[in-house]
């Protein structure tokens, strides 16, 4: 049995949505406006699921995917939207979370922030791997699809795939995931091991790099960070704003779209920076926001658990003259030795899953103000409510599409305390 809907809206997944008989029905790929044929494929007492039979009328927002793989492909879930409407989307997204999350109606929430480059934006991907195969997983599958080109990535990634499918099949360690990122003069080939990797992976690692000229670095790792196995010259660089760049390993996180990072850290120093301001910048990486915030005469503390990432950012802090104390440890174990009223602003770019854990002894810091940068609307608007429990209250969001063609959304928010 089929039905005939009208699209309203896009939500934070792979849906869009729209009604039956005041009943919401959740629609993949459908488009704001479409009137489409649909088939439920699940039903339930408050929603259902339905399945596009036929797109009758497409809406205005409707385009022609830019990739021969979606919808196939998991990686992106809005090819067929045009980006205006995405960024509307993601505004509207994150006004949507704060509002049934946090109970935030008012906020001031800006028009998403875009580079305009929607295609080939990406200076890292991510392939899974299975036995001797790589690719992305399939959309809501953990099954794979191979590609042989991915029209979000830079073309220098693409053109290595087969490369890295090389790479993979003359390893003996077994591997999770390989990555291609960009690299002054090529790329650099990184992946995660289930294992320690040994002798012969060295060799087929050495030997790869001088078949291949523009594989400028490869890096073997353990996921618990036991075993790492270097070849070639792995670095990366990051530009972060006129003249600041930072160096950072390539199994070292950075942001996957290298100029919407740029409006990324813009938004970040925006909410302003005073000389001898004393900040406290948490999950701080390789000092993406803590280098910029120095650069200004903050007095920055950067805390962050990955060894690796916080030996980078002290070696890049002193590279470039720039004094930053940065602290190895988890979040949590750092801010219990923080005392109350001694830091002015606290920066937080917490993982995908928030900052929950931190928030109880983040809270009773009572810095003036708290700049929370996050990748996920939904966590960030339980983070929000959270922290309205110790006197914060949103002053301003700041989207940023930091991934076109996804439903994902990046966002700058300053909460001031009351």
């Amino acid at each position: 049995m089929t039905d005939v809907l009208t699209v309203e809206r896009l939500t934070f997944g792979f849906d869009a949505l729209a009604r039956r008989d005041r009943q919401v029905v959740f629609v993949p790929y459908g488009a704001p406006g479409d009137r489409v044929r649909a088939e439920v494929a699940e039903s339930g007492a408050d929603f259902s699921r339905a399945r596009v039979v036929e797109v009758l009328e497409p809406g205005p927002a409707r385009v022609l995917p830019g990739c021969r793989h979606f919808p196939t492909c998991g990686g992106c879930q809005w090819q067929h939207i045009a980006p205006a409407a995405q960024r509307d989307a993601k505004a509207a997204i994150v006004a949507e979370q704060l509002a049934r999350t946090a109970g935030v109606r008012d906020a001031d929430i800006r028009p998403t922030l875009t580079t305009g480059d929607d295609w080939h934006y990406r200076a890292r991907i991510t392939l899974v791997v299975e036995g001797r195969r790589a690719g992305y997983h399939r959309a809501r599958s953990h099954r794979l699809v191979e590609v042989d080109d991915c029209p979000i990535a830079d073309p220098v990634l693409s053109a290595h795939l087969d490369c890295a499918r090389r790479w993979v099949g003359a390893l003996r360690v077994p591997l999770r995931r390989v990555s291609l990122a960009v690299a002054p003069g090529g790329v650099v080939l990184t992946a995660v091991t289930a294992s320690a990797p040994g002798a012969r992976d060295a060799e087929a690692t050495e030997a790869l790099l001088a078949r291949a000229p523009t594989v400028r670095g490869a890096v073997l790792a353990d996921p618990a960070g036991r075993s790492r196995l270097v070849a070639g010259d792995p670095r990366l660089r990051v530009p972060l704003e006129a003249g600041l760049d930072l160096e950072v390993p390539a199994d070292v996180f950075t942001q996957v779209n290298p100029a919407a990072n740029r409006l990324l850290v813009a938004a970040v120093m925006e909410t302003g920076f005073a000389p001898e301001e004393s900040v406290l910048d948490l999950y701080t990486g390789a000092g993406n926001f803590a280098l910029p915030m120095a650069r200004r005469g903050a007095r920055v503390v950067g805390i962050e658990r990955n060894p690796a990432a916080a030996a980078a950012a002290r070696e890049n802090a002193a590279r470039l003259g720039l004094d930053v104390a940065f602290e190895t440890a988890p979040v949590a174990d750092a801010l219990a030795r923080v005392a109350p009223k001694t830091v002015d602003t606290v920066v937080l770019d917490p993982p995908r899953a928030g900052a929950a854990d931190a928030i109880p002894l983040l809270g009773p810091l009572r810095a003036r103000r708290i700049v929370y940068v996050s990748c996920d609307a939904a966590t960030f608007a339980r983070d929000v409510r959270l922290l309205a429990a110790y006197g914060y209250r949103v002053a301003r969001v700041q989207p940023i599409d930091l991934f076109p063609q996804t439903f994902h959304v990046e966002s700058v928010t300053l909460l001031l305390l009351t």
